[in-house]
């Protein structure tokens, strides 16, 4: 959203800029890669799932299968797989594989990560191996996997399940070199790597906060990858330098529809009536694209064939519910001020009577939780790259985010049913389905697709991922 821009102006750059290039770029080599970023890794043990601290550690480790940067399944520690039976797979390893120690990957190893991943505390890698019944060694260098039910998602879950002899130990392209908290993650590449080499020897991961040093030190030609620039700073580069990628998120308003209010399905279709996508894009900076469905495109269960919505401008010049001046509370993360103004105007001047609520991710979450909110604004990431996730949480009654606010029976049916149905053509088909029945009913209003953005030096090939991983292997020159 827009920001305002603060100029500052620093005593002492000139000379103190010299200093700190020198203490976070002491190798100059070019075969080292710099890719900066302004958050801090938190936890590099292969259990850590957050986007941040996975674009550090996946250089490390990998999975049975990995996305591709379009979230395709593809094969890594296992060159096959196939279903036994509805709850059995079979996986073949593939041969040659070796830690980072040195030591031969084997069957056992696989079945000892799984194991840890088990036992692990503070991170939610639960969530990912809770369906899984058993593992074991087959015959012939085979994992068998069993699940306590039918589950279509488990390939997907199986990319965040690592391989690994302990913390830093991995299999990846990359070793670990060094890593000073809240400054470096250094890596080197790992010659006996069972793929292809990558093409940067080393790689370091850096942490710069400061806006204006990170600006400075890219046009500098200092920086290789600058990860999340701001919208102000991609309007200033050249677009050869900027690179947008629409990834797995969508930010909409929802309605609290057992709510008298909301009841009425006409006051829903007023206020959608109110929203102008394209304005939605221009407070976005143009790097945001309107949407009309709470699936991302890049998302398994996106529906093309929903219709766009009706937007009326002739409503923005008339009080469409007279004096009613119905009360309504807003609820809306407080970084979002500039769009959140934008929609609470709008509805003042529909002849709502609205008190504005911005707060932090986590109170919102908890108002959610509780149904506190007659209408919000938040996002929901697909982190699978699957619709189910977000069905499950919003739209059936049991939803950690729906508690009461929307029960439909059918719609229950058909998403417990989606969450075993093995075949892909035939679950594509009941997500989408599920889509456009939550489209019909204006449960809330879908309002953009969140990009993110990143600066490139020329001369650097690279192209950004749906899951928002920038890794140093997928890099070239």
């Amino acid at each position: 959203m827009k920001k305002i821009i603060f100029l500052l102006i620093l005593v002492g750059l000139g000379i103190g800029g010299f200093f700190y290039r020198d203490a976070i770029f002491p190798d100059a080599d070019s075969d080292t890669l710099k890719i900066v970023m302004n958050t801090e890794g938190t936890d590099i043990s292969p259990y850590s799932l957050n986007l941040n601290n996975a674009t550090r550690i996946r250089n490390l480790y990998e999975g049975l299968v990995a996305f591709d940067r379009n979230l395709r399944v593809i094969p890594a520690l296992a060159v096959s797989w196939g279903n036994l039976d509805e709850k059995t797979w079979e996986f073949r390893l593939r041969q040659g594989v070796k830690f980072h120690d040195g030591t031969d990957m084997t069957a056992q190893d696989v079945v000892d990560s799984f194991d840890k991943a088990k036992k692990a505390t503070g991170t939610q890698i639960a969530n990912y191996i809770s369906t899984i019944k058993d593992i074991s060694v087959g015959s012939e260098n085979r994992i068998i996997i069993t699940t306590f039910s039918p589950d279509p998602l488990l390939l997907s879950k199986l990319t965040k399940i690592y391989i690994n002899k302990g913390t830093n130990v991995g299999t990846g392209p990359y070793k670990l070199n060094e890593w000073i908290r809240g400054e470096r993650f250094s890596l080197s590449v790992f010659p006996d790597y069972w793929g292809s080499i990558p093409t940067f020897q080393k790689v370091d991961y850096l942490v710069i906060r400061n806006r204006t040093e990170r600006e400075q030190l890219f046009a500098d030609g200092d920086i290789d990858i600058l990860v999340g620039i701001t919208e102000e700073q991609a309007m200033d580069l050249p677009k050869e330098q900027v690179i947008t990628n629409y990834g797995l998120e969508v930010n909409f308003l929802m309605f609290q529809l057992n709510n008298p209010l909301f009841e009425d399905r006409s006051v829903r279709e007023a206020v959608q009536s109110l929203i102008d996508p394209k304005q939605i894009e221009g407070i976005g900076n143009h790097f945001v694209k309107s949407t009309n469905q709470f699936i991302a495109e890049g998302v398994f269960g996106y529906n093309q064939n929903i219709p766009a919505f009706d937007y009326d401008p002739a409503n923005e010049a008339r009080n469409i519910f007279g004096n009613r001046l119905e009360r309504l509370t807003f609820g809306y993360l407080s970084s979002y001020q500039t769009l959140s103004q934008y929609l609470t105007d709008k509805l003042r001047k529909a002849g709502f009577s609205v008190r504005a609520n911005p707060i932090g991710p986590n109170a919102l979450l908890e108002k959610l939780r509780k149904n506190e909110s007659q209408l919000f604004l938040i996002g929901w990431r697909s982190e699978d790259g699957d619709a189910g996730g977000f069905f499950d949480a919003f739209i059936h009654s049991d939803g950690a985010m729906n508690q009461g606010r929307y029960k439909n029976e059918e719609m229950d049916e058909l998403i417990e049913k989606s969450r075993t149905e093995m075949d892909p053509k035939k679950r594509l088909a009941l997500l989408q389905e599920i889509n456009a029945k939550v489209s019909e009913e204006l449960i809330g209003i879908p309002l953009f697709e969140t990009s993110r953005l990143y600066a490139i030096k020329t001369g650097i090939k690279w192209q950004p991922r749906l899951d928002g991983l920038v890794l140093s292997a997928e890099v070239s020159k």
